[in-house]
């Protein structure tokens, strides 16, 4: 097969590194699909600023297997809680989070 770079190609290398705007709109649109579920933002006021463990989390929000999971997963990938000892905490930017919706 013969090797070509093509438009796409020429454009995805082009694009380097995101810019600060960017990040900052990307950011936006995260803390909006955060804020605008309730599910997520009632875990967030669950975990609070002392933690909680899966097992106390799981019992105070209500939530199913499924949808703990799901939700628990986004938060954790995007950076608002971290998992430390066995206790979901808020990091810096889920307690920014948290102070601006819950």
């Amino acid at each position: 097969m013969h090797d070509e770079i093509d438009e796409i190609d020429t454009y995805f290398a082009s694009r380097g590194e995101i810019t600060e705007g960017e990040a900052v709109k990307m950011e936006h649109i995260m803390m909006e699909k955060v804020s605008i579920n309730p599910e997520r933002r009632k875990l967030l006021r669950t975990v609070g600023v002392f933690g909680k463990t899966e097992k106390q989390l799981k019992e105070e929000s209500g939530l199913t297997d499924f949808f703990f999971k799901f939700h628990m997963d986004f938060l954790l990938k995007e950076g608002i809680l971290k998992l430390d000892d066995e206790i979901y905490r808020l990091t810096d930017m889920g307690i920014s989070l948290h102070d601006s919706v819950c």
